[in-house]
């Protein structure tokens, strides 16, 4: 997280992310033009750790592009895309979802775009950085650890992101979130995982989703009203 810190008087808006998500696809832009003048320089590390940083102002947009549909008046949803637009990880993650979004056969594809993801958030410090290999007890540098190959997928990773956002953002307006998804995204990750192991909420989803509620932000938001908070289960102990 961020130790900057913001003025009392500060308020996130509409228009300051439509700016804000312009002018991340526009620097993604010239991050990915620099990249790849250095992979045909041979600076393979340097070219996979700026198509990353290109990755991150991608994911960056669409984190702003999705808050221009959300509740900008609420406290959790401004902090959670505060924390998102911060965090190395999360905006990696944003980077692809305008790819997955725009996939029809999302089952077959979404473990391709995990396994992207991951060995992305594994390689941008060790393409930049050096560091101790505890494993054999030498020094790792980067041009050690990207290979040509490497360097060169990073690059067309970054370019396949940059115009899928493009895309995205040209022929989808963003979506107006309801008072259940925004309650969702604002949640805590420890508390939505602590949520999710609940085995007592999932028969309370279940029985929501056989009567034709399928939305599991609006069975959060409700189980947490009426059973989480008043410390009561949806089903008792002794019905199991």
């Amino acid at each position: 997280m961020s130790i900057r810190k913001i003025p009392n008087s500060f308020r996130y808006s509409e228009e300051l992310f439509t700016e804000y998500s312009r002018t991340s696809l526009e620097n993604a832009h010239d991050l990915i033009e620099e990249a790849e003048l250095l992979l045909k320089q041979g600076k393979l590390a340097r070219a996979y750790f700026i198509a990353i940083a290109a990755i991150e102002e991608i994911g960056k947009s669409f984190i702003a592009y999705d808050a221009q549909g959300r509740n900008l008046n609420d406290s959790a949803v401004t902090a959670k895309i505060r924390y998102s637009l911060e965090n190395h990880s999360k905006k990696i993650s944003s980077a692809f979802h305008a790819s997955v979004i725009s996939h029809s056969d999302i089952k077959n594809e979404l473990m391709t775009f995990v396994d992207i993801m991951i060995a992305l958030k594994n390689g941008r410090e060790p393409s930049m950085y050096t560091d101790i290999n505890y494993s054999t007890g030498e020094i790792q540098t980067p041009g050690r650890v990207v290979s040509p190959r490497a360097a060169n997928d990073c690059v067309q990773l970054a370019k396949h992101c940059y115009y899928k956002n493009i895309e995205h953002q040209k022929t989808r307006p963003p979506t107006v979130r309801s008072q259940s998804e925004d309650h969702f995204y604002g949640m805590k990750d420890g508390k939505v995982n602590q949520l999710f192991n609940t085995e007592d909420f999932w028969w309370f989803h279940i029985s929501r989703m056989e009567a034709g509620n399928q939305d599991v932000s609006e069975s959060i938001l409700e189980y947490q009203r009426e059973y989480l908070s008043k410390g009561k289960r949806f089903k008792p102990e002794d019905a199991e």
